[in-house]
C-alpha cells in the first residue's frame, strides 16, 4: 500500500478512539475528578508512565538497527525522564510521596506488551504514533478545561511545548520504513494492541484514581 495512505489507514483509529472520550473524559485527562487526593492519584499514575516510557526506549537502543530511529529514541528517553521530574516535583510539593504508587494490573500489562514487540515499524506504531497520540490529546483536554487545576496544568504546558512537533516524526518513520506488506501487517496489530490495551488502562485508572477500586 502506498505509504501516505497506509498512515492514514493505521492513524484512524487513533483519532476515533481519541473522538470517543470527548463525551466522557476519563481520569487520565484530570477533568472529571473532584478532589486533589484523586488528582495526586492519577499524576502518581501519568508519573510511573514516564518513567517505563524512559526504560522503554532505553531497552529498544541496541536492538533498533535504523540510526535516525535510535537517536530519537535516546532523546526521548531523555525527555522522559525530564517530564518525570517536572511531574515528581509537583506531587512532592504537595506533600506525597510520588513514588508511593502501585502500578495498575492493566497498566503493567499495557507496557509489558509494549516492551515484547520486536521490530522498529511496530515499537513506532504501538508506542510513540498510537499511545503518544492519544496522551497528547488527552493532555489538550486537560489544559482546556475550566475543571482543571492551574497547579497540575502548569507542568502539563511544559511537557506540550517539548513535545511539540513530535507527531510527525513518527509518522515519517513508517512512511520511510514500514513499506513492505509483513510490516505494515505488524503495524495494524501494534496499533489495534495498543488501543484496547490503553481503553482497559484508562478504565481502571477511572475505576482506583475515584475510589471505586482498590489494588
Amino acid at each position: 500500500m502506498d505509504s501516505e495512505r497506509f498512515l492514514q489507514e493505521i492513524l484512524a483509529p487513533v483519532h476515533e478512539f481519541c473522538q470517543a472520550l470527548d463525551g466522557r473524559p476519563p481520569a487520565y485527562s484530570y477533568v472529571p475528578l473532584k478532589t486533589d487526593g484523586e488528582r495526586i492519584r492519577v499524576m502518581q499514575s501519568r508519573l510511573f508512565n514516564e518513567l517505563r516510557a524512559a526504560d522503554l526506549f532505553g531497552t529498544w537502543l541496541r536492538t533498533t538497527p535504523e540510526l535516525d530511529v535510535k537517536a530519537t529514541m535516546a532523546e526521548s528517553a531523555h525527555e522522559e525522564m525530564v517530564h518525570a521530574g517536572l511531574l515528581s516535583k509537583r506531587i512532592r510539593d504537595l506533600g506525597t510521596d510520588p513514588f508511593d504508587y502501585k502500578p495498575l494490573p492493566a497498566q503493567i500489562a499495557m507496557f509489558n506488551a509494549m516492551e515484547g514487540l520486536n521490530e522498529t515499524c511496530e515499537r513506532i506504531a504501538g508506542f510513540s504514533l498510537a499511545g503518544e497520540t492519544v496522551a497528547n490529546y488527552l493532555i489538550q483536554m486537560c489544559l482546556r478545561s475550566p475543571d482543571v487545576p492551574e497547579w497540575i496544568k502548569q507542568p502539563y504546558r511544559k511537557i506540550t511545548e517539548d513535545e511539540e512537533g513530535h507527531g510527525s516524526v513518527p509518522q515519517g518513520f513508517l512512511k520511510r520504513y514500514a513499506t513492505t506488506d509483513e510490516r505494515q501487517d505488524k503495524v495494524r496489530r501494534a496499533v489495534a494492541m495498543r488501543m484496547v490495551l490503553f481503553r482497559e488502562y484508562l478504565a481502571s485508572l477511572d475505576r482506583w484514581a475515584m475510589g471505586q477500586e482498590r489494588w
